[in-house]
């Protein structure tokens, strides 16, 4: 009688630490979201780290218009049509994205959205940070299997945000620096063809 007591208040002990877990997880990524949202406009400048592969850049966004800017890739959104350039390809597809496909180019969305696609966890972090496990509630269609970001205690913005593809691929990004308060045209997350004259437009709308 006694071991059934035992095991009985032990996974009520464990229900109630995880219950805690998840809820203190969500306020998190709600707090997160909520700093997000109340920015009119951020720059960010990053490091990130794909199979292997090492590259630097810079995103620029206002509401839910982006630009990102590298060497290797850049894409523009401007609220409903996304606009992405490859330099290996030297061409620029045209699609209108969904939210998931917005997250695997703009890692930044993955924090709006998180309430409606992904199930948050809280795991162990150093101080003055949260570092929060990411993973779809519905893996299906979605292209990002598993994310963790690292947040920090007093802005709720991130520092580092880590994803692993539907491919297997897995992406390390470190942001080096944020800004706020500068005010962006809109021309700044529409492609404009005189940007890049020689590239082969692909519309896939």
């Amino acid at each position: 009688m006694k071991r059934i007591l035992f095991f009985i208040v032990l996974a009520a002990i464990s229900a109630s630490i995880y219950g805690q877990q998840a809820k203190s997880a969500s306020q998190v990524m709600d707090s997160a979201a909520k700093k997000i949202q109340s920015i009119k406009s951020l720059s960010a400048t990053y490091d990130m780290v794909a199979d292997g592969e090492h590259m630097s850049g810079t995103l620029v966004m206002s509401g839910d218009k982006f630009h990102l800017s590298s060497d290797q890739i850049m894409a523009w959104y401007d609220g409903k049509t996304q606009w992405s350039y490859s330099a290996d390809t030297n061409e620029v597809n045209v699609i209108e994205p969904t939210p998931e496909e917005l997250v695997a180019i703009n890692p930044f969305v993955i924090i709006s959205s998180f309430k409606k696609a992904y199930t948050p966890s809280l795991l162990h972090s150093a101080a003055g940070t949260y570092k929060i496990h990411l993973v779809p509630k519905t893996k299906k269609g979605s292209p990002i299997t598993d994310a963790v970001l690292t947040l920090s205690t007093k802005s709720y913005l991130p520092s580092n945000i880590s994803l692993t593809l539907d491919t297997g691929s897995k992406l390390d990004i470190r942001i080096k620096s944020i800004k706020s308060g500068t005010n962006y045209p809109h021309s700044t997350f529409v492609f404009n063809k005189k940007q890049l004259p020689g590239a082969v437009i692909v519309d896939l709308r």
